[in-house]
């Protein structure tokens, strides 16, 4: 009996690690699904050419060759080039899976010091079906795959006062992308302000609002004018309001609307819980940026803008499940059954994975043939396709996106946007009615050569 209860005990401690592999095996398989069939979109082209690019431009065609720094300060991209080395582009989509799936460490950690060991285990288990986490890990690989591992880790280290883990975790954090300079300056102010009579764990908050301040300093005023002093910053873009089409009254109400859509979609999956925790306090600046953005990609609860929350999200939705037990324990109880519940349910019905749209189909030999055909293109071709197409070409540094007059051009009939309707294939139509490109055809598979210089 004895060995028995040895035994049983290791299983236990094993299951976080097993939750982990499961999810991560799962978030594999959908990624790996979502590139064959060529549903990936520009971004997963674009860091592949930025990461290939390791010590030679650091830059992407769609960038407009810039240092990629320029665009956004994620130094800590680098750390996925053996991913891609091995993997090619898909090993980019690999290794975000396998970062997002880890948070399930912090979150488990959290979990137990709070719970027992059953509890804990139900509690991350309910955590690993939320919707939000699962977007973040199979849309197309972006900086902001690191951040719910390391902002959840952030509230970890905090939370049980281990200084030097969650320096490390905002010093990473601050090197992903530069909206953690405002995320983690409100944060570390947050933290300082909730501390109570902690003295230390006061100065380390703003210890970490500071350091932000500094690192902002430092790329705006340093890096960014050591690249190039020209370059504008463009991401400010997305906070720049025009003038509505629609009358004032219908305008605010459904940019009210879809916010409201979008804070739903966010804190429903986990019964509101995040609401009763100190560390829901962590959310609202990820809120804020994203809530005011003019930009309707911003608010699409599958973007990797997300990312932002999600770790906060589950850290505060583990603390909130226990303040509330502390005084309703069965109250706390069926609200994290129902987050299990809403979090199935939206999977089903309304899943920000969008998979009736990335996973419509199962690969099929037409996929195998667009792939074939572009293993035959040559190596540094000077070759243009659309966003899915392009997102497997990024291993060639001359690859770039939409028709722009370039050597080669390869399209998919089968393939449909916008932008190609409206835009790309008329100027290809044209250009081929002109003699300008000769064209080979198979299975709906076009490929274009320019004729002469």
């Amino acid at each position: 009996m004895p060995r028995l209860a040895a035994i049983a005990a290791s299983l236990r401690r094993a299951l976080p690690t097993l939750f982990f592999v499961a999810l991560a095996i799962a978030l594999c398989a959908i990624v790996q699904w979502r590139y064959v069939i060529f549903r990936n979109d520009v971004d997963l082209g674009i860091f592949t050419q930025v990461i290939a690019g390791l010590g030679y431009g650091f830059s992407s065609t769609a960038e407009g060759r810039v240092n990629h720094l320029l665009v956004h300060w994620s130094p800590i991209i680098v750390t996925a080039w053996p991913f891609l080395r091995v993997f090619g582009p898909v090993g980019l989509e690999y290794f975000q899976a396998l970062l997002v799936a880890a948070v399930l460490f912090p979150i488990w950690g959290l979990a137990r010091a709070r719970f027992s060991e059953r509890t804990a285990l139900g509690i991350t288990a309910v955590a690993m079906l939320y919707p939000i986490l699962w977007a973040n890990a199979v849309g197309d690989f972006h900086e902001m795959a690191f951040v719910p591992l390391l902002s959840a880790t952030l509230v970890y280290a905090l939370d049980r006062r281990q200084w030097r883990l969650g320096m490390a975790a905002a010093i990473l954090l601050v090197c992903t992308k530069e909206d953690q300079f405002f995320v983690l300056t409100a944060n570390g102010l947050l933290f300082a302000a909730t501390a109570g009579g902690d003295v230390r764990a006061r100065r380390n908050g703003l210890i970490i609002s500071g350091g932000a301040i500094i690192v902002a300093l430092l790329y705006f005023e340093a890096v960014r004018p050591a690249l190039n002093p020209h370059l504008a910053y463009g991401s400010l873009r997305f906070f720049y309001w025009s003038a509505p089409q629609a009358p004032i009254a219908g305008f605010a109400a459904a940019v009210l609307l879809s916010r409201l859509r979008y804070v739903l979609m966010i804190l429903l999956p986990l019964a509101f819980l995040p609401c009763r925790s100190r560390y829901g306090l962590f959310l609202l600046p990820g809120f804020v940026e994203i809530l005011a953005s003019s930009q309707p990609v911003t608010l699409v609860p599958g973007s990797h803008y997300s990312a932002l929350l999600t770790g906060y999200a589950l850290a505060a939705f583990v603390d909130g499940a226990y303040v509330l037990s502390a005084a309703r324990a069965g109250i706390a109880q069926l609200l994290v059954i129902a987050a299990a519940l809403a979090s199935v349910c939206i999977q089903i019905f309304a899943s920000p994975m969008d998979y009736w749209y990335y996973l419509y189909r199962r690969p099929n030999a037409h996929d195998a043939l667009l792939a074939e055909t572009l293993s035959r293109l040559p190596p540094s071709a000077d070759v243009g396709a659309e966003d899915e197409i392009f997102a497997h070409l990024g291993l060639n540094p001359n690859a770039s996106v939409n028709f722009d007059s370039q050597q080669w051009f390869v399209y998919d009939r089968t393939h449909y946007s916008q932008r190609w309707q409206a835009i790309d294939e008329p100027a290809v139509r044209k250009a081929i009615a002109l003699r300008h490109y000769a064209a080979s055809e198979r299975d709906a598979i076009v490929v274009l050569k320019r004729v002469g210089p």
